[in-house]
């Protein structure tokens, strides 16, 4: 994205800043590698008492600057540390492909080390983490601060000593599924994670927006009857379109009238709304999705009879990861695939209100200007557009627009086939593995050699991108492209006007294409850019508006089979609206998806630190007489007509089945609620003398946690099945998420009540003659 006149101001004053820095250049010339972690030693000691000045600030950059030399031979240029003032200032800064973003990171992180903080850097995957800390990690070292990569698959003894380090490196989900583990663990040692102090995001798009779209999971097996899957794949295939409809845009199915009947006669049910027949809903809604949402080679890949998700921004496959809440299984069913066991979850937390647990939050992109909102909204993050070192010498021209995607694939062969001819390296992108597969067939019928890279062989995408910039290489990519690495141009490339790329269709979000774009143009290097749509791309021909609808069959209708592009202006005009309706769109849903778990998430908070101060206590911090008095008096002062009693006297007996407690249920419903409850306690009261405080205490302590992550697991559950059926509500002309949240809470004021009621009915099961004293 261009500056904006705010960003040209903001920039103007982080360069004055930069430009002292780089007049300091001099200042550590001298000092040896002693010296200089000498001097990071006194600062991390002079900061934890005195606040740091601009002059400080400026020394410290120039530290860093002189280390980065010694170790790299780069020397950091003034938009680079530009940059890293920015993110200093927990902004996003934008910095095109090739602007080094891995050596802005040095700066920022060692300056917070020295604030005393502890950093954790984010990026897309581990094969970038592991690259960036031993490119800039041995830079820090140099300078005497500890670095770690907090790696997958390590026991806690390993995870516990990365944690101890001042930077740390690693993925989204490494650190997110760490946090989730610390708040599993049944001992406060047993805890690996340190304070959220500081945190930067490299690619930071793709992680705090599209990652966010996907919450992260730690579940285990679910029973359940798995046929039921197949079943409704049979009932699915017997709809007609009278039988459902579907919205787009906000990637919604349900049945109307003649489906509910239709699904209703099917399972044998009378109605599909009661209590015991909401799995056969549930199940029904997942069918219809995958069925009529879930697209093949787009959404996901089946490979070697296994469904794949599809990560929609990178079009990379993402083994171990399932679709949740049962539509994996709804896909395995439709696709004909083994249909394995849904999981059941047993915490859960989305990117983005893990990553708001930071004190302090900066990240990295070459694209986020387009999403500024978001990251305002979302995160209270800015922006800023950093200008680059060297002028783009990237010719960027307007999109071709042809009536037919047949027309579209002839055009793209003759751009290729010139290009080819000539030598320049050409990158094709595709938004989806379907038109990856389709360019490709067109390119072979035209004989012209080239390599493939989409999530069906993404193994071979380092090698894939390495020769990607050579003379004469014709690259076929979906939107997976090297992202977090450069394609580098061989010296003929460089004379042939640098890198071709050439987009077959314009993605869902102008971010991606701009992604693209940024491919070709590098750190002052020649490159092109153009793309060549059609009136039949997905984007064109989803985009619901009454006008452009009626433009577009007019065009369609009254093409001239000439091949050439139709370029009307007020054309690019509907491309540019249908992108935006779709970013609003896919941010409308990322932005609900963060509304349901925010109602999850203050409950989780809650629990959480319930179970913190338990783990670190020796024994219970509330009062067990108390919960014990509080349950009592629930379930025995109940009144109400015949049926209410008898609930209550079923709840009775469950309260007191298996303990030794000497008044039978007859002796109850005859006595006086409070003088049971009295008798209850100083009975219970009784039975506790009989064991010794300390053995009390811990079992307490262990039976409490038991109960409170085991019934947290099933309020989840019920959490999860309450937010599947809650769209439905509409149909009540009311509000689903105010409808989630009034039930969500009622659910959660049920989940400490039942933990607190087993947890009192287990006090009372304790007998001490069956104790073993140690």
């Amino acid at each position: 994205m261009e500056q904006s006149f705010n960003d040209k101001r903001i920039v103007r004053a982080y360069r004055e800043v930069a430009r002292k820095i780089v007049k300091k250049e001099g200042l550590y010339h001298n000092m040896d590698q002693a010296e200089l972690k000498e001097q990071t030693a006194i600062w991390r000691e002079k900061f934890k008492t005195k606040e740091m000045t601009e002059r400080d600030k400026i020394n410290i950059f120039a530290l860093a600057r002189e280390a980065a030399r010694r170790i790299t031979g780069l020397e950091a240029v003034t938009v680079q540390l530009i940059g890293a003032l920015v993110l200093g200032d927990g902004k996003v800064a934008e910095m095109k492909t090739g602007e080094g973003k891995t050596l802005v990171s040095l700066f920022v992180m060692y300056i917070e080390v020295i604030r005393g903080n502890r950093v954790h850097l984010i990026t897309a995957n581990e094969y970038l983490a592991k690259r960036d800390r031993e490119e800039i990690g041995q830079v820090l070292e140099y300078l005497g601060v500890s670095v770690a990569l907090n790696e997958a698959q390590l026991d806690k003894f390993q995870k516990k000593a990365i944690y101890t380090a001042d930077v740390i490196y690693g993925t989204a989900a490494e650190f997110g599924f760490d946090y989730l583990r610390d708040n599993m663990v049944r001992a406060w040692e047993d805890k690996v994670q340190s304070g959220l102090d500081f945190v930067l995001i490299d690619e930071a798009d793709s992680i705090l927006i599209d990652e966010a779209r996907t919450p992260l999971l730690i579940s285990d097996k679910k029973e359940e009857d798995l046929s039921l899957y197949q079943d409704a794949e049979l009932l699915v295939q017997s709809m007609l379109k009278d039988d459902y409809e579907i919205d787009e845009q906000k990637r919604f199915v349900w049945l109307n009238d003649a489906g509910i009947e239709k699904a209703q006669r099917f399972w044998q049910v009378e109605s599909l709304y009661l209590e015991e027949t909401q799995n056969f809903l549930r199940i029904t809604m997942l069918a219809l999705r995958a069925h009529f949402l879930m697209q093949k080679d787009k959404d996901y890949v089946v490979l070697d009879d296994e469904v794949l998700i599809i990560d929609p921004h990178t079009g990379r496959a993402l083994p171990g990861r399932r679709f949740n809440d049962g539509l994996h299984q709804a896909i395995e069913a439709k696709e004909g695939a083994a249909v394995k066991e849904e999981s059941r979850t047993l915490a859960t937390i989305t990117i983005q209100n893990y990553f708001r647990m930071y004190k302090k939050l900066s990240g990295m992109t070459g694209t986020a200007k387009t999403e500024e909102e978001e990251f305002k909204e979302i995160y209270g993050m800015d922006v800023v557009v950093i200008p680059t070192n060297l002028k783009v010498n990237r010719q960027d021209m307007p999109d071709d627009i042809f009536y037919t995607q047949k027309e579209k694939g002839r055009a793209i062969i003759y751009e290729v086939s010139w290009r080819h001819d000539k030598g320049q390296p050409t990158l094709i992108g595709t938004s989806s593995i379907k038109n990856n597969e389709w360019i490709s067939g067109l390119l072979t019928d035209a004989n012209i050699p080239h390599q493939v890279l989409n999530a069906k062989n993404h193994a071979q995408e380092a090698e894939i991108i390495a020769k990607a910039g050579k003379r004469g290489m014709v690259t076929l990519a979906t939107n997976m492209a090297g992202r977090g690495t450069d394609i580098k141009l061989d010296e003929d490339a460089h004379q042939l006007g640098g890198l071709a790329v050439i987009g077959t269709e314009r993605h869902e979000s102008r971010r991606i294409d701009l992604q693209l774009m940024g491919r070709a143009g590098r750190r002052g290097d020649l490159g092109f850019s153009k793309f060549m749509i059609s009136l039949e791309d997905d984007l064109l021909a989803d985009y619901d508006s009454k006008r452009w609808i009626k433009l577009r069959e007019k065009l369609l209708r009254r093409a001239p089979r000439t091949g050439k592009p139709v370029n009307k202006l007020r054309l690019h005009t509907y491309v540019y609206e249908a992108q935006k309706r779709l970013e609003g769109a896919n941010y409308d849903l990322r932005k609900e998806l963060l509304s349901y778990d925010e109602v999850i998430d203050l409950q989780r908070k809650m629990v959480y630190q319930e179970r913190n101060e338990l783990l670190q206590r020796q024994k219970l911090g509330i009062s067990s007489e108390k919960i014990l008095r509080e349950i009592a008096e629930q379930t025995f002062k109940v009144t109400g007509d015949e049926q209410t009693m008898e609930e209550a006297y079923k709840r009775q007996e469950e309260f007191l089945a298996g303990t030794s407690f000497p008044m039978s249920m007859e002796e109850i419903k005859r006595e006086d609620p409070d003088v049971v409850i009295e008798k209850l306690i100083n009975w219970h009261k009784g039975q506790r003398e009989k064991i010794p405080a300390e053995t009390m205490s811990a079992i307490e302590k262990e039976v409490y946690l038991n109960l409170m992550d085991q019934m947290w697991v099933m309020h989840l559950d019920e959490m999860v099945q309450l937010r599947e059926g809650i769209h439905l509500r509409a149909y009540a002309q009311q509000d689903p998420l105010v409808m989630y949240q009034k039930e969500g809470g009622e659910l959660f004021k049920k989940f400490q009540s039942e933990y607190h009621f087993y947890f009192a009915h287990a006090l009372l099961e304790l007998e001490p003659d069956g104790l073993v004293m140690g």
